[in-house]
């Protein structure tokens, strides 16, 4: 499919409609999330479903691009140490702050720098 095409969103959507993972999937356009709440005393099950999102796009003869894979922990598990992710033996980069659908989001859930990254804008 071309880059840039307005059906190739669309057929991508379909393509990885059949992707079901144990946590939240958010799917849109060319960009998959995926999300966990996770309670207190318990163990996250990220690591698990990141085994299957690659065992799934094995399968599937897609590719998932390690380099643009990220990880970013909210709320107040962000201030504690945790396990990086690990895809395909290599460890998924850790961020603190994150633009997600031209949403600037940071791991204490503060609109701090999201209101910088739009006032910077408006000043240019």
């Amino acid at each position: 499919m071309p880059q840039g095409s307005w059906l190739g969103p669309l057929i991508f959507i379909v393509l990885i409609d059949d992707l079901r993972l144990t946590t939240l999937a958010h799917k849109f356009l060319d960009d998959t999330t995926m999300s966990e709440i996770i309670a207190k005393d318990t163990v996250s099950e990220m690591q698990r479903t990141v085994d299957a999102l690659v065992e799934w796009s094995e399968v599937n003869h897609m590719n998932v691009n390690s380099k643009k894979t990220k990880e970013m922990v909210l709320g107040p598990l962000s201030k504690e140490s945790t396990t990086p992710l690990l895809m395909t033996c290599n460890p998924v980069q850790q961020l603190t702050q994150y633009k997600l659908l031209g949403v600037t989001i940071n791991a204490a859930l503060k609109w701090d720098d999201h209101v910088n990254v739009i006032t910077s804008n408006v000043a240019k």
